[in-house]
């Protein structure tokens, strides 16, 4: 008795039906990359029916600014001489383009298929906009501070290390702010942590909006935050310290009726050519921060040697 995959009319009907109904996009280009095929799960991602698509290059389903790189890639894979290539795996991912204009972020994996001494690629893509979203967030909730959005400690930490070492490479000037709001308990004892809070969140903005894009601000804790400056020397750093002293002392909280004005205490220090971790000069900083208090606070000390 013949088996039922011993006809071929069968064997085709059941590979298009499993193509068809698959659930991972099937996109299938010919030697000149134009589409031949474009399965039901295609046509849901990139929103084109099969017809629409049929015979019009691959790079329309990409979006504009990665189709030099994506040429690329498709040219390396098929001169590499394998039959399967997982893009993930290599660090790079394909970018969609849905009829509608919206990119999306593609999970990707091509197959060359070798079919009557022709070269046929397949594109095996799945639509993970969702996973990169929640990937980002995740990044961000593991490196940033919750009530500010500042960078937390460690992240701070592991850029301000990163900086310190390039500087040191390119023997140029680098500096940390350290800044410590002032009677901050006594702002939280008379209206409340919800005031704390929010004076918090104030000064975050105040910094991110007054530093410059190169610079690395973040929360050290409680009160107290930092700020690496690279490209900075400490009389540099001094500049923006005292912008920054001002921008605070002239801002208004209007809490539940009152009015919250707090200052705050700015401690520099310069790193030192031998330095490429941020140990020392946070340490100095915080010392400066000291002299600023002692001297009355709402000042600016520059750590002296």
């Amino acid at each position: 008795m013949l088996g039922v995959f011993s006809s071929a009319r069968i064997k085709d009907e059941i590979c298009k039906q499993v193509v068809m109904l698959a659930d991972d996009a099937i996109v299938v280009v010919d030697e000149g990359l134009n589409v031949i095929l474009f399965n039901r799960e295609a046509e849901a991602i990139f929103g084109y029916t099969a017809d629409e698509i049929r015979n019009t290059p691959f790079h329309m389903l990409t979006a504009p600014e990665n189709r030099g790189t994506d040429a690329e890639i498709i040219e390396a894979f098929l001169k590499d001489g394998t039959f399967r290539r997982k893009l993930n795996e290599e660090g790079y991912i394909i970018k969609g383009l849905h009829k509608s204009g919206v990119e999306f972020h593609t999970q990707t994996t091509m197959m060359r298929v070798e079919q009557d001494k022709k070269t046929y690629l397949a594109f095996l893509m799945r639509d993970i906009t969702e996973d990169k979203k929640n990937e980002a967030e995740l990044l961000k909730l593991a490196s940033t501070d919750p009530l500010t959005g500042a960078l937390n400690r460690r992240e701070f930490t592991a850029l301000a290390d990163r900086e310190a070492r390039r500087s040191k490479r390119y023997d140029r000037p680098l500096s940390i702010i350290m800044f410590d709001l002032d009677h901050f308990k006594v702002l939280n004892d008379s209206f409340g942590h919800a005031a704390g809070d929010i004076a918090l969140q104030r000064f975050t903005t105040i910094c991110c909006n007054a530093l410059r894009n190169i610079d690395i601000f973040g929360r050290w804790g409680g009160e107290e935050f930092v700020a690496l400056l690279p490209e900075t020397s400490a009389d540099g750093a001094a500049v923006i310290a005292e912008r920054l002293r001002k921008l605070v002392s002239e801002t208004e909280i209007d809490f539940k009726g009152d009015t919250l004005k707090y200052t705050v205490s700015i401690g520099i220090a310069q790193f030192k050519v031998s330095e490429h971790t941020l140990e020392g000069p946070l340490g100095r900083a915080d010392a400066a921060v000291y002299d600023a208090k002692k001297a009355g606070r709402n000042n600016i000390a520059i750590y002296q040697d």
